[in-house]
């Protein structure tokens, strides 16, 4: 019963750490330009149909809102939206994307140079549910920083990422006055 005990104990515990070690191999993939082992944690796919769904339903919801103000512009921008939308939303996703365009992102390019982590700009990491784990990154340096939420699913026995959020896309769609 004891060893049955000690068993189950050192299960939960590899469970409960084995998405904290997929994180850290996830940093060691981005500081030593390994895009294969890149690969094999972020769900690159998943996250480009994902990306593709919301900036779509971003700019379809900013058409709306321009149609409540100027209805001949909001069904302009209603029928482009529909009709450049996915061409064009999804080949600019489908090339910001991918692990060469991550691995060669500024802010990577700046740590693997110094060799320093991303340790610091965590400001969660934790269970969201017994198969999804829930992480924040924001910027430390700066303190209006935008955070970015990722998620990692269990994908049989390992973790991967599957899910990122990233801050309004103010800058694509600017405000109505």
């Amino acid at each position: 019963m004891r060893r049955l005990f000690l068993l189950i104990l050192i299960i939960l515990a590899v469970y409960l750490a084995y998405p904290y070690w997929t994180l850290h191999r996830l940093e060691q993939a981005l500081l030593s330009n390994n895009a294969e082992v890149l690969k094999r944690i972020v769900d690159f796919p998943a996250i480009r149909a994902s990306m593709k769904d919301k900036v779509e339903g971003r700019l379809l919801e900013k058409s709306d809102q321009l149609g409540e103000k100027r209805p001949v512009l909001g069904d302009i921008g209603t029928a482009l939206t529909n009709i450049l939308g996915p061409s064009v939303i999804g080949g600019t996703v489908d090339s910001l994307v991918t692990p060469e365009a991550l691995l060669s992102n500024p802010t990577v390019l700046e740590h693997r140079e110094k060799n320093e982590g991303f340790g610091d700009y965590m400001t969660y990491a934790f269970f969201s549910g017994p198969t999804t784990f829930k992480f924040d990154m924001k910027d430390p340096d700066k303190a209006d920083a935008a955070t970015i939420s990722a998620t990692m699913t269990l994908d049989g026995a390992r973790w991967r990422v599957s899910s990122v959020i990233l801050p309004p896309l103010g800058s694509l769609a600017p405000t109505l006055n």
